[in-house]
Order: C-alpha cells, then structure tokens, then sequence
C-alpha cells in the first residue's frame, strides 16, 4: 500500500511538472530575466546602441538617483496617485458594490453593473484622451458646465495649472477603475452566506451594522489583494495616463517615476540610469506592498 501511494505521488509530481515547466520557463524568460537584466544594466553607462560601448559605472547611477530632484518629485507624485486614487476608488467600489448586493431595491442591478464597468473595457490612451477633451480649457464639458451653471469663478486650466494637474488626473483614474472592483467586491460578497445577514436582520442591525460586522470581516481577504492592486497601479499603470494627458507636464508638476524613466531611456539613450530608476522603482513597490500587507494582515475568517 505505502508503496503504490509513493508510486502514485511521484506520477502526480511528474504530471505537474510536465505541465507547469513551460509556464514557469516562459515567465522565467518574460519575467523574472528582465527584471535581473535591468538591474545588470543600471551598473553601467549606455546608450543603448551597442553593447560595446557599455561603460561600467558600479553605483553610480544609484548615486546620481539620490540627488536627482525630478526622481523624488516623480516619487511624491506617484505616493499622491496612491493615496488618493485609492481613497476614491476604494470608497466608492465598496460602496456601489454593497449598494448593488445588499439593497434588494434597486431594479436591474445588472444594468449598473455594465455601466460602472464600461470604462474599464476602453483602452487608457482612450480614456486619456477623453479626458484631454473634458478638461481642455476653450471648449472642454467640464469648464462649459462651470459656465452654464455660472460658476465662472471654478473654471481653470485643469491640466495646465501646476496647483491642481494631479488631482485632475485622479478623475480619469478613478473613474476608469471603480467599475473593476466593484465587480471584484460584489463577487466577495456574494460568496457571503445569506444566514448571517438574515440573522443580524432578526437581531434588529441594520445596513451600516451589518457591513461592518460581517460584510467587512468576511471579504478581507478579498480586500488586502485589492491593496496591493493599488500599490501596483500607482506606480504601473498610471504611466499611460499621465503621458497621453500631460507627458509629465507643466514644468513637471506631474511627472512620474515612469515618465522620467521613459524619457531617460528612450528619449535621452541614458537606458544604464533608466534602468537604475526601474530598479528603485521595484524596490520602493516591493516595500510598499509588504507594509500593506503587513498592516492588513488578520486572521482568516472561514464560513
């Protein structure tokens, strides 16, 4: 018997290798090589057209990160994106999510569901774009509305004020990406036992009640990963946006860590000191995520 499971066991592990070493093999090739690559490459000088002409620098693009001030305005304006897209996006998915599966209520839930969603479908130079129209400051939605409604007074440049570009590039990625965790939330909470509202309801709790006591605890789980999707999107996925809207601009006011990259390597050919910036950039995500993780860390709750 303990030898036909041993038997077995080995069967299963060659079956699972089988199938999973072309998988770990591409994402070691994709992934994990590129990460190593660049790390190699911020120890030299480079201008990326050939790898004869690499000079090796040690830490010296580390050193220069340091004490360039644009690295750090990119870093302040990334811990902005954080803080901030996340406070929205979190608040108002949670609630749209609570509202859709908790409030018998509302008609055609599944209707809102594809509305919310909808933004998340179109493509980020799309929505940057959008965007670049509503904010536009001669014949923009936003300061036409102002205007009909005689808030003259509001209207402003909103992508060309250095004051206020960032928290007008939050709009666009807010409203991009409630609809995504919403739709994350809603299946978390769905997956909650009907029993326990039912008897909070009998116990006389109400809406707020109940979501702090069970909606919450009971999709926490669900709630951490979502933390971390907000880490990597501060610092990933609002590159695009930012560079289609402003480029980094006025006077750098909303530069990123990204678009600074991205003009160091490919519009200056400085890709050594591109790359050393991708490496702090991995390493300030990493720390970030870890710390989230560590403060959001509870002990399961199973149902």
């Amino acid at each position: 018997m303990e030898k036909n499971t041993r038997k077995m066991s080995g069967r299963l592990r060659s079956f699972l290798f089988f199938f999973t070493a072309p998988t770990l093999a591409l994402y070691a090739v994709f992934y994990i090589w590129p990460f190593v690559y660049a790390f190699y490459l911020s120890l030299f000088r480079w201008k990326g057209y050939s790898l004869n002409n690499m000079q090796y620098a040690g830490f010296f693009n580390f050193q220069k990160l340091l004490g360039d001030g644009l690295v750090w305005i990119g870093l302040k304006n990334n811990l902005f994106f954080l803080v901030w897209s996340t406070l929205i996006i979190f608040c108002f998915s949670l609630l749209f999510a609570v509202c859709l599966t908790r409030i018998k209520r509302i008609r055609s839930p599944n209707f809102y569901r594809i509305i919310y969603f909808f933004p998340n479908v179109l493509s980020i130079i799309v929505v940057g774009v959008l965007w670049m129209f509503i904010y536009n400051p001669s014949f923009g939605l936003l300061n036409g509305i102002l205007r009909a409604l005689g808030l003259n007074s509001l209207i402003g440049d909103w992508l060309g004020d250095k004051n206020i570009v960032m928290s007008a590039l939050v709009a666009p990625q807010a409203w991009m990406y409630i609809g995504f965790y919403m739709v994350l939330f809603i299946a978390a909470i769905q997956n909650v036992p009907e029993e326990y509202y039912e008897s909070a309801v009998i116990d006389g709790a109400g809406q707020i009640r109940q979501f702090v006591s069970i909606t919450m605890p009971l999709i926490w789980g669900t709630l951490r990963t979502a933390f971390v999707f907000f880490v990597v999107n501060a610092f990933a996925r609002t590159f695009a946006l930012v560079y289609v809207v402003t480029e980094g601009g006025p006077n750098h006011a909303s530069e990123l860590m990204t678009t600074y990259l991205y003009n160091q390597a490919f519009k200056y050919s400085n890709f050594g000191y591109g790359s050393a910036i991708g490496v702090f950039l991995f390493a300030v995500v990493g720390v970030i995520s870890l710390i989230v993780l560590r403060v959001t860390q509870r002990e399961a709750i199973e149902y």
